[in-house]
Protein backbone atom coordinates (compact mmCIF):
# COMPACT_ATOMS: atom_id res chain seq x y z
CA UNK A 1 0.00 0.00 0.00
CA UNK A 2 1.15 3.33 -1.17
CA UNK A 3 1.84 5.92 1.62
CA UNK A 4 -1.27 8.28 0.91
CA UNK A 5 -0.71 12.07 1.80
CA UNK A 6 -3.48 13.55 3.08
CA UNK A 7 -4.29 17.16 3.59
CA UNK A 8 -6.49 18.21 6.02
CA UNK A 9 -8.94 21.05 5.33
CA UNK A 10 -10.26 21.74 8.33
CA UNK A 11 -8.58 20.65 11.71
CA UNK A 12 -10.61 18.03 13.31
CA UNK A 13 -13.26 19.12 15.73
CA UNK A 14 -12.48 16.15 17.79
CA UNK A 15 -9.14 17.39 18.21
CA UNK A 16 -9.57 20.92 18.81
CA UNK A 17 -11.98 20.25 21.31
CA UNK A 18 -10.11 18.29 23.61
CA UNK A 19 -8.08 19.80 26.59
CA UNK A 20 -4.50 19.22 26.66
CA UNK A 21 -3.09 19.33 29.58
CA UNK A 22 0.36 17.98 28.66
CA UNK A 23 0.68 19.00 25.19
CA UNK A 24 4.35 19.55 24.17
CA UNK A 25 5.87 22.84 23.06
CA UNK A 26 4.92 24.92 20.59
CA UNK A 27 7.16 24.16 17.84
CA UNK A 28 6.83 19.82 18.25
CA UNK A 29 5.67 17.75 15.36
CA UNK A 30 3.06 15.33 15.32
CA UNK A 31 1.32 12.92 12.65
CA UNK A 32 -1.87 10.69 13.79
CA UNK A 33 -2.97 8.62 10.88
CA UNK A 34 -5.25 5.48 10.48
CA UNK A 35 -3.04 1.95 9.50
CA UNK A 36 -5.50 0.74 7.22
CA UNK A 37 -6.29 3.53 4.84
CA UNK A 38 -3.75 5.83 5.92
CA UNK A 39 -6.16 8.70 6.55
CA UNK A 40 -4.28 11.75 8.78
CA UNK A 41 -6.12 12.50 11.41
CA UNK A 42 -4.32 15.10 12.63
CA UNK A 43 -1.08 16.81 12.05
CA UNK A 44 1.00 19.67 13.61
CA UNK A 45 4.09 21.17 11.41
CA UNK A 46 4.64 17.46 9.81
CA UNK A 47 6.37 18.55 7.38
CA UNK A 48 9.07 20.63 9.01
CA UNK A 49 12.68 18.84 9.36
CA UNK A 50 13.30 17.03 12.68
CA UNK A 51 16.41 15.41 14.17
CA UNK A 52 14.85 11.66 14.56
CA UNK A 53 17.24 10.45 17.38
CA UNK A 54 16.77 7.36 18.14
CA UNK A 55 13.82 6.42 15.83
CA UNK A 56 16.77 6.21 12.90
CA UNK A 57 17.09 2.53 14.31
CA UNK A 58 13.74 1.60 12.78
CA UNK A 59 15.55 2.41 8.93
CA UNK A 60 18.45 -0.22 10.18
CA UNK A 61 15.62 -2.59 11.57
CA UNK A 62 14.63 -2.16 7.81
CA UNK A 63 17.93 -2.99 6.32
CA UNK A 64 18.83 -5.90 8.80
CA UNK A 65 15.19 -7.05 7.58
CA UNK A 66 16.02 -7.13 4.11
CA UNK A 67 19.39 -8.97 4.78
CA UNK A 68 17.17 -11.36 6.70
CA UNK A 69 14.91 -11.95 4.30
CA UNK A 70 17.52 -12.35 1.39
CA UNK A 71 19.25 -15.00 3.96
CA UNK A 72 22.23 -12.31 4.28
CA UNK A 73 22.20 -14.40 8.00
CA UNK A 74 19.80 -15.80 10.06
CA UNK A 75 18.03 -14.73 13.75
CA UNK A 76 20.58 -16.89 15.40
CA UNK A 77 23.70 -15.94 13.42
CA UNK A 78 26.33 -14.17 15.68
CA UNK A 79 27.87 -10.97 15.26
CA UNK A 80 31.04 -9.80 16.87
CA UNK A 81 31.22 -6.37 18.47
CA UNK A 82 33.99 -4.54 16.47
CA UNK A 83 35.98 -1.42 18.32
CA UNK A 84 33.93 0.67 16.51
CA UNK A 85 30.85 -0.07 18.21
CA UNK A 86 32.34 -0.19 21.81
CA UNK A 87 33.49 3.21 21.16
CA UNK A 88 29.47 4.28 19.97
CA UNK A 89 28.22 2.70 23.12
CA UNK A 90 30.14 4.34 25.56
CA UNK A 91 28.76 7.97 24.13
CA UNK A 92 25.57 7.22 25.64
CA UNK A 93 26.50 5.59 29.01
CA UNK A 94 22.78 4.01 29.42
CA UNK A 95 21.73 3.02 25.58
CA UNK A 96 24.63 0.43 25.66
CA UNK A 97 25.10 -3.38 26.79
CA UNK A 98 28.50 -2.64 27.71
CA UNK A 99 29.42 -5.18 25.06
CA UNK A 100 33.24 -4.62 24.50
CA UNK A 101 35.32 -5.27 21.01
CA UNK A 102 35.64 -8.99 20.29
CA UNK A 103 31.94 -9.85 22.39
CA UNK A 104 29.40 -11.85 20.10
CA UNK A 105 25.76 -11.23 19.89
CA UNK A 106 23.17 -12.94 17.87
CA UNK A 107 21.54 -11.06 15.35
CA UNK A 108 17.90 -11.51 17.54
CA UNK A 109 19.56 -10.74 20.78
CA UNK A 110 21.26 -7.49 18.86
CA UNK A 111 17.62 -6.25 17.42
CA UNK A 112 15.84 -6.40 20.50
CA UNK A 113 18.49 -4.49 22.50
CA UNK A 114 18.47 -1.64 19.42
CA UNK A 115 14.85 -1.80 19.30
CA UNK A 116 12.88 -2.29 23.11
CA UNK A 117 15.89 -0.66 25.19
CA UNK A 118 17.90 1.46 21.90
CA UNK A 119 21.34 0.30 22.52
CA UNK A 120 23.74 2.09 19.97
CA UNK A 121 26.10 -0.41 20.02
CA UNK A 122 23.83 -3.23 18.71
CA UNK A 123 22.77 -0.56 16.25
CA UNK A 124 26.26 0.00 15.12
CA UNK A 125 27.25 -3.70 14.94
CA UNK A 126 24.33 -4.91 13.09
CA UNK A 127 25.43 -1.80 10.32
CA UNK A 128 28.19 -3.48 10.01
CA UNK A 129 27.35 -6.99 9.60
CA UNK A 130 25.15 -5.80 6.87
CA UNK A 131 27.53 -3.41 4.70
CA UNK A 132 31.17 -3.64 6.60
CA UNK A 133 30.96 -0.20 8.06
CA UNK A 134 28.94 2.41 9.49
CA UNK A 135 29.22 4.90 6.13
CA UNK A 136 28.49 2.19 3.49
CA UNK A 137 25.84 1.51 5.73
CA UNK A 138 24.45 4.86 5.62
CA UNK A 139 24.81 5.17 1.55
CA UNK A 140 22.06 1.76 2.15
CA UNK A 141 19.98 3.68 4.30
CA UNK A 142 19.91 7.13 2.16
CA UNK A 143 19.26 4.64 -1.07
CA UNK A 144 16.14 3.03 0.94
CA UNK A 145 14.81 6.27 2.19
CA UNK A 146 15.07 7.47 -1.80
CA UNK A 147 13.15 4.21 -2.70
CA UNK A 148 10.67 4.83 -0.08
CA UNK A 149 9.83 8.40 -1.41
CA UNK A 150 11.35 10.04 2.37
CA UNK A 151 12.39 13.02 0.26
CA UNK A 152 13.42 15.24 3.53
CA UNK A 153 15.51 12.88 5.05
CA UNK A 154 19.13 11.96 5.08
CA UNK A 155 21.01 9.66 7.31
CA UNK A 156 24.50 10.01 8.79
CA UNK A 157 24.85 6.67 11.11
CA UNK A 158 22.88 3.60 12.09
CA UNK A 159 21.92 4.61 15.39
CA UNK A 160 20.61 8.15 15.20
CA UNK A 161 23.60 9.86 17.59
CA UNK A 162 23.22 13.96 16.35
CA UNK A 163 24.82 14.57 13.55
CA UNK A 164 25.07 17.58 11.23
CA UNK A 165 23.00 16.55 8.10
CA UNK A 166 20.87 13.43 9.93
CA UNK A 167 17.78 14.94 9.47
CA UNK A 168 14.03 13.61 8.73
CA UNK A 169 10.16 14.48 9.37
CA UNK A 170 7.21 13.30 10.44
CA UNK A 171 5.61 12.59 7.07
CA UNK A 172 8.87 10.68 6.04
CA UNK A 173 8.76 8.66 9.37
CA UNK A 174 5.38 7.56 8.39
CA UNK A 175 6.43 6.27 5.16
CA UNK A 176 8.97 4.13 6.87
CA UNK A 177 6.48 3.32 9.60
CA UNK A 178 4.23 1.90 6.13
CA UNK A 179 7.05 0.33 4.71
CA UNK A 180 7.92 -1.35 7.81
CA UNK A 181 4.28 -2.71 8.35
CA UNK A 182 3.93 -3.36 4.46
CA UNK A 183 7.39 -5.47 3.85
CA UNK A 184 7.93 -6.73 7.36
CA UNK A 185 4.88 -8.09 8.98
CA UNK A 186 6.87 -10.94 10.57
CA UNK A 187 9.02 -8.79 12.32
CA UNK A 188 6.34 -6.55 13.94
CA UNK A 189 7.32 -8.36 17.10
CA UNK A 190 10.34 -6.94 17.82
CA UNK A 191 8.89 -3.35 17.77
CA UNK A 192 6.09 -4.44 20.36
CA UNK A 193 8.16 -6.92 22.97
CA UNK A 194 7.32 -4.82 26.48
CA UNK A 195 10.90 -6.39 27.74
CA UNK A 196 13.75 -9.01 26.51
CA UNK A 197 15.91 -10.16 29.01
CA UNK A 198 20.17 -10.61 28.12
CA UNK A 199 22.69 -12.74 30.60
CA UNK A 200 20.30 -12.72 33.46
CA UNK A 201 19.51 -9.03 33.12
CA UNK A 202 15.73 -7.81 32.14
CA UNK A 203 15.74 -4.84 30.31
CA UNK A 204 12.20 -3.15 30.14
CA UNK A 205 11.10 -1.09 26.69
CA UNK A 206 11.89 2.84 26.90
CA UNK A 207 7.99 2.74 24.57
CA UNK A 208 5.85 3.35 28.01
CA UNK A 209 2.58 2.92 26.28
CA UNK A 210 3.24 -0.60 25.69
CA UNK A 211 2.79 -1.09 29.80
CA UNK A 212 -0.09 1.42 30.30
CA UNK A 213 -1.85 2.41 27.60
CA UNK A 214 -4.93 0.57 25.80
CA UNK A 215 -4.20 -1.55 22.76
CA UNK A 216 -0.43 0.03 22.65
CA UNK A 217 1.14 -2.30 20.58
CA UNK A 218 4.61 -1.10 19.10
CA UNK A 219 7.04 1.02 17.62
CA UNK A 220 9.97 2.97 18.60
CA UNK A 221 11.50 5.70 21.20
CA UNK A 222 14.35 8.80 20.79
CA UNK A 223 15.92 11.06 22.49
CA UNK A 224 18.95 13.28 22.10
CA UNK A 225 19.60 16.78 23.44
CA UNK A 226 19.34 18.47 19.89
CA UNK A 227 15.86 16.26 19.14
CA UNK A 228 14.28 16.39 22.26
CA UNK A 229 11.77 13.65 23.04
CA UNK A 230 10.69 11.30 20.17
CA UNK A 231 7.85 8.73 20.14
CA UNK A 232 6.34 6.75 17.07
CA UNK A 233 3.75 4.45 18.27
CA UNK A 234 0.65 2.31 17.38
CA UNK A 235 -2.19 0.58 19.15
CA UNK A 236 -5.26 -1.08 18.01
CA UNK A 237 -8.68 -1.30 18.96
CA UNK A 238 -11.43 -3.57 17.48
CA UNK A 239 -9.81 -3.66 13.85
CA UNK A 240 -8.65 -0.48 13.80
CA UNK A 241 -4.91 0.75 14.50
CA UNK A 242 -3.80 4.34 14.72
CA UNK A 243 -0.03 5.15 14.13
CA UNK A 244 0.86 8.66 15.86
CA UNK A 245 4.76 10.46 15.50
CA UNK A 246 5.26 12.73 17.84
CA UNK A 247 9.09 14.79 17.68
CA UNK A 248 10.64 17.32 19.34
CA UNK A 249 8.95 17.29 22.95
CA UNK A 250 10.64 18.68 26.24
CA UNK A 251 10.48 15.86 28.28
CA UNK A 252 9.77 11.88 28.01
CA UNK A 253 6.78 12.41 30.62
CA UNK A 254 5.03 15.14 28.27
CA UNK A 255 5.54 13.04 25.09
CA UNK A 256 4.04 9.85 26.31
CA UNK A 257 1.17 11.95 28.03
CA UNK A 258 0.45 13.81 24.76
CA UNK A 259 0.89 10.42 22.80
CA UNK A 260 -2.16 9.11 24.75
CA UNK A 261 -4.06 12.23 23.47
CA UNK A 262 -3.17 11.95 20.31
CA UNK A 263 -4.24 7.84 19.84
CA UNK A 264 -7.31 8.83 21.94
CA UNK A 265 -8.33 11.64 19.13
CA UNK A 266 -7.32 8.97 16.49
CA UNK A 267 -9.54 6.62 18.04
CA UNK A 268 -12.26 8.98 18.00
CA UNK A 269 -11.40 10.73 14.65
CA UNK A 270 -11.94 6.88 13.15
CA UNK A 271 -15.26 6.50 15.23
CA UNK A 272 -17.04 9.90 13.90
CA UNK A 273 -16.07 9.23 10.29
CA UNK A 274 -14.72 12.47 10.17
CA UNK A 275 -14.55 12.88 6.28
CA UNK A 276 -12.97 16.98 6.50
CA UNK A 277 -9.82 16.15 4.63
CA UNK A 278 -8.80 15.87 0.80
CA UNK A 279 -7.05 12.75 -0.53
CA UNK A 280 -3.28 13.44 -2.45
CA UNK A 281 -1.42 10.93 -4.20
CA UNK A 282 1.83 11.42 -3.92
Amino acid sequence: MNFKLLIIVFLSFIFAAKPVMAQCKSNYSALVFDDKNNHILFENRADEIIFPASLTKMMTAYLVFEALDKKHFTLDHKITISANAEEIGKVNKINTLNLKDGDQITVENALKGMLIKSFNENAASLAEAVAGDEWHFAQLMNKKAAELKMEHTNFRNSSGLHEDGHYTTNYDLARLVNALEKHFPQYRKFFAMKEFVYNGTKYKNSNHLLADYKGADGFKTGFTNMAGSNLVASAKRSEERVNAILTGCESYQKRDEYMKDLLDGGFKEIEHKNSDYIVVLK
